[in-house]
This record gives C-alpha cells, sequence and structure tokens, in this order.
C-alpha cells in the first residue's frame, strides 16, 4: 500500500507488471477515503485494494500480489482489510506472506539497504543470509506492518522488507533495494532494468534537491524516527 516515498508501491507495481499478473479480486472497503479517483480516459472509480496472480516464468511459483491505490483512513479499517486479504490468501493455499515499505531516515542515502524482520527466527536467519539487516527495534505502522504480522493468524508465514529512504520523495532506489531482495528470497528472474531506470531519476533529482540546499543553505536533517 501507499507509504513514505512510495518504496512498497513502486516494487509492486512493477513486480505486476514485469510478471504480466492477471487481476482476479477487487477489494472495497467503506474504511478508504471518500474519494472518486478519474481515471486518463475519463472514467471513475472507487478507491480499492487489488489482488494479482501469476506463475514465476523461471521458478513455476504461483504468486499472488496485493496493491491498492491508498491505506484505510482508521485502524478498525486496516485491520478489515489486512484480513479480507489473508483470508483470500489463506484459501489460495498461500503459505507465506511479504510486506514491503519504507524505513525513513529523514536524510538521503546513496546506497539504501534493506532491513528486515519477521514472525519467527527461522525466516530471520534467512533474512540475513541475504545482507538484510534485521531490526532489533522499532514498530512498523499501517498495513505493510499488519500484512505480514497477521499472516500467523492464518497459519502463513510473514516477512516485511523496508527500504531505507528519506522520505521526502518518492524513491525508486529504495523500491530497487526492497525488490532485489524479494527477488533472491523467492528466486526470482525479475528484470530491474526499468525500475533502475527510475532509480537513477530519483538520484539526480536528490543532488539537484541537494545542491540548491547547499546553495540556500538550507538542509534535510536527522532520522525522524518511525517507519512507514
Amino acid at each position: 500500500m501507499p507509504g513514505s516515498g512510495y518504496v512498497g508501491k513502486l516494487a509492486v507495481d512493477y513486480l505486476v507488471k514485469e510478471l504480466k499478473a492477471e487481476l482476479v479480486a477487487e477489494i472495497y472497503s467503506d474504511s478508504f477515503p471518500p474519494v472518486v479517483i478519474i481515471k486518463r480516459d475519463g472514467v471513475a472509480e472507487l478507491i480499492k485494494g487489488e489482488i494479482y496472480s501469476c506463475q514465476d516464468p523461471s521458478t513455476k511459483q504461483n504468486l499472488l500480489i496485493f496493491t491498492g491505490g491508498t491505506q484505510p483512513v482508521t485502524a478498525e479499517g486496516e485491520y478489515e482489510v489486512a484480513d479480507a486479504v489473508l483470508e483470500f490468501a489463506k484459501k489460495a493455499n498461500v503459505n507465506i506472506v511479504y510486506s514491503m515499505g519504507a524505513y525513513i531516515l529523514g536524510s538521503f542515502v546513496e546506497n539504501p539497504q534493506v532491513h528486515g524482520t519477521a514472525i519467527s527466527k527461522n525466516l530471520l536467519a534467512g533474512l540475513r543470509k541475504h545482507k538484510v539487516l534485521v531490526m532489533k527495534e522499532g514498530s512498523i505502522t499501517g498495513m505493510n506492518g499488519l500484512l505480514f504480522a497477521l499472516s500467523q493468524l492464518k497459519n502463513m508465514q510473514g516477512i516485511c522488507l523496508l527500504g531505507e529512504t528519506s522520505g521526502y520523495v518518492v524513491d525508486a532506489k529504495a523500491s530497487e533495494a526492497v525488490l532485489g531482495v524479494l527477488n533472491q528470497l523467492l528466486g526470482l528472474n525479475v528484470d530491474m532494468t526499468a525500475l533502475r531506470e527510475k532509480g537513477k531519476e530519483t538520484e539526480d533529482f536528490i543532488k539537484k534537491l541537494e545542491e540548491n540546499n547547499r546553495k540556500t543553505g538550507s538542509s534535510k536533517g536527522s532520522s525522524v524516527g518511525y517507519i512507514s
């Protein structure tokens, strides 16, 4: 779901496109903001969550991919939507849930690292093998946290991957970092070229922003201290 830097949202939407995933379900909720979205073709639609299905061509793994235009506006709604997604996944015999989001630093980084957590120590050992920085403290807010953590109540495993980002801009570099780890964990062969190009655009924008800050004497400073 959309969050700071759109880290998880960019990564998931890219995955849907690259794997040519098929839309198999839509989730509507009165906890979504009361907004109607007008698309480029002029058609109006309600805010919703979407579940896609695909099979990775290299590993033959079946994947369900969930994304949405916005997060619910209430805590009750977040739990309601998360439960609906996980119940759908359970009925499809999903055995492990991955969520992706932002690890907010409050400052720009050239090479974002990926932080992670999971619902069991065995899963954490696997993350360390892929150079994921296992979190020792903190909290994860919103749907990106609930989806993986609530998976244990449905007898599924859960992992959360968070890409380092400033939180100030749409950060394709952080999305690339997170999706790169997911690629490794699942043994996927997703071509990252297009996302890497978007990451270069992010990097160029940040360099220009930092140069402007130096000229004006302003700066974006220390960590804001939360994760989304």
